[in-house]
């Protein structure tokens, strides 16, 4: 028997009728709790939030704190851009930059703050494009206008300018969105199992205890498919890791992109004289269990040599480094799914913290069985890879 919540995030009434047909002696205890939701990442309190606004009872178990050194959602800034050469996306991070507008309203406080974006490279004219598709224009400027205009980037070709692109504060918008939500958050308290049962799902504990609810919503990142031993996710790919480094900048300067093999993108660090530099393209292969990450000084090298190479008015020397993982997927694209009685969420692969506010509802959608304003058959953790689209 499978127990779905209804649009309100009630049990569905038709649900508790086909359990009560169930003989006495063949009955499990109902579900402790509506719903489970593992991880207090970006996804896993995006999500709960969502739910609680429809009025689920929702408990959020993280197995440190949120944004903790080892988690995917840590770190001071996240990219916000609208900028992708693939409608959909552009698409769904216009969605989210409303939704991340709300919140900011809702805490009084600002997230996310506009600094524009210069992008350039290879997908520049289908970037142009889906941003026209999508209501956001981006301004395309000749390397004259570029050079003109931005006299500190050293760059060959043509660039857009995207007005709307900026800096998340990462901490800030995890605080926001556990503090808008009515939820039990627990930390310090690591899943080791997820098994659906039918009509619920049982949480084992590390340290051996079970929890159930009607629905689990798993949201650990490297560690989401290792809690579904029973599950196959053909979509995942082993976590990666990436390096950043920081160099000095007094003077304020865009987001940039430069599109290519390499992917190399910066950002500043609001309030700081600090550029953040970074590699999309995924690093080394890492354990999910790994320990305390260190610098890779070829991969330090690397952003070293491109900071000189794309701003030679600043010195290249990181003055600070920091290390973070890529929760991966076969082709860029994220999991958003329901598999029985478990919704998935994950596979954020390096370019997924945009869209918080958004995959919340969307992943509460799937909880509730509300109609999604997405199509999400594109994000099924099973999906075809007769295509592989790149969506860096």
């Amino acid at each position: 028997m499978s127990v779905l919540l209804g649009p309100r995030g009630r049990p569905d009434a038709s649900a508790f009728l086909s359990w009560s047909a169930v003989p006495a002696n063949s009955r499990r205890r109902p579900p402790a709790h509506e719903c489970i939701v593992v991880g207090a990442g970006l996804l896993g309190l995006a999500t709960a939030r969502a739910l609680s606004q429809r009025g689920v009872e929702v408990v959020v178990l993280e197995t440190a704190s949120p944004g903790h050194p080892a988690s995917g959602s840590q770190g001071r800034t996240r990219i916000f851009r609208l900028g992708y050469p693939d409608p959909l996306y552009a698409d769904m991070a216009a969605r989210s930059l409303l939704l991340w507008r709300d919140l900011e309203d809702e805490i009084g406080q600002t997230l996310l703050s506009t600094t524009g974006q210069l992008t350039f490279g290879p997908e520049v004219d289908a970037i142009a494009k889906a941003m026209e598709e999508v209501g956001h224009p981006a301004t395309e400027l000749s390397e004259t206008a570029r050079q003109e205009r931005f006299p500190d980037f050293a760059i060959d070709g043509p660039a857009l300018f995207e007005p709307d692109s900026g800096v998340l504060d990462a901490p800030a918008a995890l605080h926001a969105l556990a503090e808008t939500a009515d939820i039990d958050l627990r930390t310090g308290t690591p899943v080791r199992l997820l098994e659906d049962e039918g009509d619920r799902v049982a949480v084992t504990m590390a340290d051996g205890t079970e929890l159930a609810a009607t629905v689990a919503v798993n949201c650990a990142g490297p560690h989401a498919v290792g809690l579904m031993t029973r599950t196959r996710i053909p979509s995942a790919r082993p976590p990666t890791f990436q390096q950043v480094a920081y160099v000095a900048a007094e003077q304020p300067l865009p987001i940039f992109i430069e599109w290519g093999e390499d992917m190399i993108y910066g950002l500043p660090v609001p309030g700081e004289p600090l550029y953040k530099l970074a590699q999309h393209r995924p690093g080394p292969l890492l354990d999910p269990d790994h320990g305390p990450l260190e610098d890779d000084a070829d991969l330090v090298t690397v952003l070293t040599d491109a900071a000189a190479r794309i701003f030679p008015s600043l010195d290249p020397t990181p003055v600070a480094t920091e290390c973070c993982v890529y929760d991966n997927t076969v082709d860029g694209d994220f999991i958003l799914d329901r598999l029985g009685q478990v919704v998935l969420g994950c596979g954020t692969s390096g370019h997924g913290f945009k869209f918080g506010p958004l995959f919340g509802e969307l992943l509460a959608d799937l909880v509730t069985g509300a109609e999604s304003s997405v199509d999400l058959a594109r994000f099924a953790a099973t999906r075809s890879f007769l295509q592989v689209l790149r969506n860096p």
